[in-house]
């Protein structure tokens, strides 16, 4: 599959990056270990986001080598991050530095942090290589669709979110998403795994809107109604 159409930039063949990718990717699974109830940012989210870069690598001729090792890396530090509240962008090029330090892969680092640093958008960190493009489209993309759905549900449970402040996400965030896309190929997925979540978020405003149960409740003047009151009754048992 990826035979004849890849770029490598720093490592020289294909098997040597599939080694190193496998360690990297047993690395970050084992970071994981003790984060598995946080669903809405689990490893499985990391697999999918590299999962998606691999597909865009072809297409868009990015450098297979740096967007690998970024896309497993990218969120390695989100344990660190709920913990102590540092920035897991910040925490996950750290941790790529020493892996690629450890394998001697030094000449990677700049490309692999920049990546990584850039993918959060609350970093504006404007992302300038092709890599680090495709990996901040990459990890919004996985915000979006019946996945996307998934985790804005399973991120609201996890903070303890209440089903208007949910929706405000969706408004603020994840609607903007098609927008921000680099590449027309990312708009045109992310535009399409937008219908799922407005479809979502009508049913949502449908089914909740409590129309009667308000106009019940009040009247005319907006006061509400007063149920009238029956006269007491002196009950007693016979």
């Amino acid at each position: 599959m990826f035979e004849e159409n890849y770029k490598l930039k720093y490592i020289s063949d294909l098997s040597e990056l599939r080694e190193v990718f496998q360690k990297a990717h047993d690395h970050v699974k084992s970071q994981f270990k003790l984060y598995e109830d946080k669903k809405s940012h689990s490893f499985d989210h990391i697999v999918r986001v590299t999962n998606t870069c691999l597909n865009l690598a072809q297409k868009l001729e990015a450098h297979l080598d740096v967007l690998l090792l970024a896309s497993i890396f990218h969120d390695v530090g989100r344990p660190i991050e709920e913990i102590n509240g540092r920035c897991h962008a910040e925490v996950s090029a750290e941790e790529a530095d020493k892996f690629l330090d450890k394998l001697n892969l030094s000449k990677l680092k700049k490309d692999v942090n920049e990546a990584i640093l850039s993918h959060r958008f609350s970093k504006k960190i404007e992302p300038r290589t092709i890599e680090a493009k495709i990996l901040q489209d990459a990890d919004a993309l996985d915000a979006l669709g019946a996945i996307g759905l998934y985790r804005t549900i399973s991120f609201s449970c996890e903070r303890g979110l209440d089903m208007q402040e949910a929706l405000i996400h969706f408004d603020e965030k994840l609607f903007k998403l098609p927008s921000r896309m680099h590449f027309p190929i990312t708009k045109q997925i992310a535009e399409s795994k937008c219908i799922i979540l407005k479809e979502f978020v009508k049913k949502i405003e449908e089914e909740s809107s409590n129309s009667f149960f308000n106009i019940f409740l009040q009247q005319n003047d907006g006061k509400y109604l007063r149920k009238n009151k029956s006269p007491k009754k002196n009950f007693k048992y016979s």
